[in-house]
C-alpha cells in the first residue's frame, strides 16, 4: 500500500451571498440549504427556563446555544444540569441506546414521549503529552496497538515506519489513560478501529477501555495527563486543543488503496468527515440516529458540498477527518411543556449550529440537519405566492435568519 506525504487535503474558500428563491410545484428538487431556509424563516418564542442535562465533556455547549437563543427570545433561558438529573432535554455524547431512551423517559418525560435527533458531530483523536511533538501519524494498527497495550513505546517500529524524520529517542514509555465510564469519544475511536484494523482491534465498538489508568472524570484525567510525560488518551479534538495537548494525525484510505494523512487542526475537514455516518430512522417514533462517522469519506446523501461552504482544490479528493463522534438530543415531547421542544428546534437551526461551531464542535451536515426538522416538528408557513416570508408573521414570532450561519 502506498503512502502520501502529510497534506491538509482540501483547499478552502467561503461562498458569499445567498438568493431567496420562489417555490413552485414544477421546479426541480431544491438544494439542502434552500430547504433549510424554508423551515427556518420563523421561530416562535417561549417564556421560561429550559433545563438541559449535559455530560461533563460537553459542559458549556448548551449554554452557548442558549446565549444565541436569548438574543432572539430574551424571555427563553437555558440552564445546564449534570447528566442523570431530570430535565426535559438531555444531551448525550454518543448514539443513544434503547436503554438510554427508556431511562430518559422514566426520569424526565413521564407525561410525554422521547424524540431523538443528532445535535452535532465532534472530531476525536489520540492526544499525548510530549511538548513540541505535533502531528505524529498514527495508523489504525498503531492506535489499536496502543489501546490494547501491545505498543508501549514511541520507538516501536510501527510508529517509526509512519513518521520518517521524527526523533522518538529518550522519550518515556506510554502511560495510557481513560475515564472509567462510557465515553462517546472512545466509542467513535473504537468504531474506526473495528472498521479499519479488525485483525488488531477485536473488541468491537466499546465506550470503556480496559487495562488503562482510569479516572472518574475527563477533567481528572487531563489534569494528570498534563503532569506525566508520554501520557496518552483518546480525546475529542476540542478538549486536546483547549488543554494544549499535541494530537496525532490519522490516515484515510482512498479508492485506489493509497493513504492520505489528514491533519488534526482543520475544522473544514471535520465537516467533510461528519458525512461518513450511517443514519437510521425509527419508523415508529420518527427519531433519527447517527452512528460515529468513521473513514473520512462521506456516505452518499449525507453531505452536500455546496451547502457546506467548502470548495475543493483542483484534483483534491472529497475526504475529511476519519473519526467523529455524534452527540444526540433526547427531547421530551410534552404538549403541556413546549420549552424543551422549542429549545431543541433552535439547536438544529443555522443559528444554533453556528453557536455550537463557535464552542468547538462540528455542525451537522445539511442533508442530515434538515432531516431533524420532521421529528422536532419544525414547520414553515410560506407566503400566498409560495415565497419565503421575510419577517415574523406577528406576535411573539421572531426571525432567526439574522444570526450568522455556520
Amino acid at each position: 500500500m502506498s503512502r502520501s506525504v502529510k497534506v491538509r487535503g482540501i483547499v478552502l474558500t467561503s461562498f458569499v451571498g445567498a438568493a431567496v428563491l420562489a417555490l413552485s410545484a414544477c421546479t426541480p428538487p431544491l438544494p439542502p440549504d434552500v430547504l433549510a431556509a424554508q423551515a427556518e424563516a420563523q421561530i416562535v418564542c417561549q417564556t421560561g427556563e429550559t433545563q438541559v442535562s449535559v455530560p461533563e465533556t460537553l459542559t458549556g455547549s448548551m449554554d452557548a446555544v442558549g446565549l444565541g437563543l436569548g438574543g432572539v427570545c430574551p424571555e427563553q433561558t437555558v440552564l445546564e444540569v449534570p447528566t442523570g438529573e431530570a430535565a426535559p432535554v438531555a444531551l448525550v455524547d454518543k448514539t443513544p441506546t434503547q436503554a438510554d431512551i427508556d431511562a430518559f423517559e422514566a426520569t424526565s418525560c413521564p407525561n410525554g414521549s422521547a424524540i431523538v435527533v443528532p445535535a452535532f458531530a465532534y472530531p476525536v483523536t489520540i492526544a499525548y503529552n510530549v511538548i513540541g511533538l505535533e502531528g505524529v501519524v498514527m495508523t489504525p494498527e498503531v492506535v489499536a496497538g496502543i489501546l490494547t497495550g501491545t505498543i508501549t513505546s514511541w520507538e516501536d517500529p510501527a510508529i517509526a515506519a509512519a513518521n520518517e524524520g521524527f526523533d522518538f529517542t529518550a522519550l518515556p514509555p506510554f502511560t495510557l489513560m481513560s475515564v472509567d465510564t462510557p465515553q462517546g469519544s472512545v466509542e467513535a475511536m473504537t468504531a474506526w478501529l473495528a472498521q479499519e484494523a479488525p485483525e488488531v482491534w477485536t473488541a468491537g465498538t466499546v465506550g470503556v477501555l480496559e487495562g488503562t489508568q482510569t479516572f472518574p472524570t475527563a477533567t481528572d484525567m487531563i489534569l494528570e495527563m498534563t503532569a506525566i510525560e508520554s501520557s496518552i488518551a483518546v480525546l475529542p479534538v476540542y478538549q486536546a486543543f483547549n488543554n494544549v495537548l499535541p494530537m496525532a494525525n490519522l490516515p484515510v484510505t482512498l479508492e485506489d488503496g493509497s493513504e492520505l494523512v489528514i491533519t488534526a487542526d482543520d475544522v473544514q475537514l471535520y465537516k467533510v468527515g461528519a458525512g461518513a455516518t450511517a443514519i437510521t430512522v425509527d419508523e415508529a417514533t420518527g427519531s433519527i440516529f447517527a452512528s460515529p462517522a468513521t473513514g473520512g469519506v462521506p456516505v452518499e446523501g449525507n453531505f452536500d458540498l455546496a451547502s457546506s461552504k467548502i470548495v475543493l482544490g483542483e484534483g483534491a479528493p472529497l475526504v475529511g477527518w476519519p473519526v467523529l463522534g455524534y452527540a444526540h438530543l433526547l427531547v421530551c415531547d410534552d404538549p403541556a411543556n413546549p420549552l424543551g421542544l422549542s429549545f431543541a428546534q433552535y439547536v438544529v437551526r443555522l443559528a444554533g449550529q453556528g453557536a455550537l461551531e463557535t464552542y468547538g464542535v462540528t455542525p451537522l451536515p445539511e442533508p442530515i440537519r434538515i432531516q431533524t426538522f420532521a421529528p422536532l416538528k419544525v414547520t414553515v408557513q410560506l407566503n400566498e405566492d409560495g415565497t419565503l416570508p421575510s419577517a415574523p408573521a406577528s406576535g411573539d414570532a421572531a426571525s432567526a435568519e439574522s444570526s450568522p450561519a455556520p
